[in-house]
C-alpha cells in the first residue's frame, strides 16, 4: 500500500476545497481494503477533521491509531453496541424518531447526525420527515446533533439532472432548519463523486472515501485532480514448484493443462478474495515474465503455468497485480479479469491478508 499515493489524494482535494470546507474521510470497508488504521493516520497527519465508516471494527482500527479526531458511523451498528460506541467517542446516524430513542434510551448522551433521503431510496428520513426529526433531537438535552448529511443517489438509473434535484431538496430542508433554529453546525453531502463533479455541493464538509485510495468513481469530473492508486501491489509466493509427468495418471481435461507442462501454487485462492472460476485470460508475473494462471483455484491455493520460466524456484515472489521487471499488471487488467471493477477489485481483499504499507 503506497501511503504517498495516499496523502498526494488528500493534498488534491484539499487544494480544491474551499478552506471553510471540512473534511470527513470516509474509510468503510476497511479503508476500502487498504486498512482503515493505517490510512486514517496518513489523512489525520495531513489535516483530514474526521471520518465516516461503517463497521466498528474500522472504528476502532481508526482509534488504536490514536486518532481522537471524530468519527461517524454510517447506518450499520445497532443500540445494542451502545457502551463500546460511547467508550470510543463515537457519533451515530439517526434516520427517524425510533431509532432516535432508541438510541436514546441506551446511551448516557448521544452524539448523532441526521441522515435525510433525497432519492437514494436507502437510509435516511425524507424530505418530508426531516423538520420533525430535528426539532425532536434537538429538543432532547441528552442529544447532542453535530450534522447533518446525505449522499447522492448511485442508483444505475441516477443523472447529473437528478443530482441537481436532489440538492435542490436539501436546500429546502437547510433553508426550513435556518428558519426554525434547528438547523445542525455540519452540513454535508459530497462523497467521491459529488466533491469531484458538483463543487457547488461542498457545504460545510465532504465525506468522500475512494478518492484517498486513488478511485475517481467518475469519468467527468470538474475538479481536475490526479489520483495515484494506494494499491501497488497483491503479491504472494511459490509455495510449490513441480514438473507434471506420466506417474500422476491422465492429464485433466482442463484448459492449460499439458503433459510435460511445470506448474507452481501460489499461497493465495478464493478464501483471499481471488474469484473462484479463474479467467482463462488471467496472468500473473514470475521472474519478471507472465505466466498464465490456471483453473480452477481453491479456498488457500491457486495454480501458475511455470513452463516458459524454468528458472522459478519455491519461494519466488508472485504478483497478481504490479510490476516486476519490465512487466506490468494494472489494477484495471486485474479487474476486468475478476469481473468487477477497481473498486471492488480493492473491496474483495480479505482482511486477513497482511498489508504493507510503503
Amino acid at each position: 500500500m503506497d501511503l504517498d499515493a495516499i496523502r498526494n489524494n488528500y493534498r488534491q482535494l484539499r487544494a480544491h476545497l474551499p478552506e471553510k470546507v471540512k473534511i470527513f474521510a470516509c474509510l468503510k470497508r476497511n479503508g476500502y481494503g487498504c486498512g482503515a488504521g493505517p490510512v486514517a493516520r496518513a489523512l489525520a497527519a495531513e489535516g483530514a477533521d474526521g471520518f465516516a465508516v461503517a463497521t466498528l471494527p474500522d472504528a476502532m482500527a481508526i482509534r488504536e491509531m490514536g486518532i481522537e479526531l471524530p468519527v461517524l458511523l454510517y447506518p450499520g451498528p445497532l443500540p445494542t453496541s451502545a457502551k463500546i460506541i460511547e467508550a470510543l467517542g463515537l457519533t451515530v446516524t439517526v434516520s427517524n424518531l425510533d431509532e432516535l430513542e432508541r438510541w436514546r434510551a441506551a446511551m448516557t448522551t448521544t452524539r448523532i447526525f441526521v441522515k435525510t433521503d433525497l432519492g437514494f431510496f436507502r437510509a435516511g428520513a425524507t424530505p418530508q420527515e426531516m423538520g420533525r426529526l430535528l426539532a425532536a433531537a434537538q429538543a432532547c438535552n441528552d442529544v447532542e446533533v453535530q450534522g447533518l448529511y446525505a449522499h447522492l443517489s448511485e442508483l444505475p438509473t441516477a443523472t447529473p439532472s437528478d443530482a441537481s434535484e436532489q440538492f435542490a431538496r436539501l436546500q429546502r430542508i437547510l433553508q426550513h432548519a435556518q428558519a426554525s433554529g434547528t438547523r445542525p453546525p455540519i452540513t454535508m453531502m459530497s462523497s467521491t463523486v459529488g466533491v469531484l463533479r458538483f463543487p457547488a455541493m461542498d457545504l460545510d464538509a465532504v465525506d468522500p472515501g475512494a478518492l484517498f485510495v486513488g478511485l475517481p468513481e467518475t469519468d467527468q469530473p470538474t475538479r481536475p485532480v490526479t489520483l495515484r492508486p494506494a494499491l501497488k501491489a497483491i503479491s504472494t509466493c511459490l509455495v510449490s514448484v513441480k514438473r507434471i509427468d506420466a506417474s500422476l495418471g491422465p492429464i485433466p481435461d482442463i484448459p492449460g493443462f499439458r503433459p510435460g507442462m511445470t506448474i507452481g501454487v501460489l499461497g493465495m485462492g478464493w478464501g483471499d478474495g481471488l474469484p473462484r472460476h479463474v479467467p482463462v485470460e488471467a496472468e500473473a508475473l514470475v521472474r519478471g515474465q507472465r505466466a498464465r494462471l490456471l483453473t480452477p483455484a481453491h479456498l488457500e491455493h491457486l495454480r501458475v503455468d511455470l513452463t516458459d520460466v524454468p528458472d522459478a524456484r519455491f519461494g519466488d515472489q508472485v504478483l497478481l497485480l504490479g510490476q516486476q521487471g519490465n512487466q506490468t499488471i494494472t489494477q484495471e487488467e486485474v479487474a476486468a479479469q475478476w469481473g468487477t471493477d477497481v473498486i471492488g477489485l480493492y473491496a474483495q481483499l480479505r482482511d486477513h491478508i497482511p498489508r504493507v504499507y510503503v
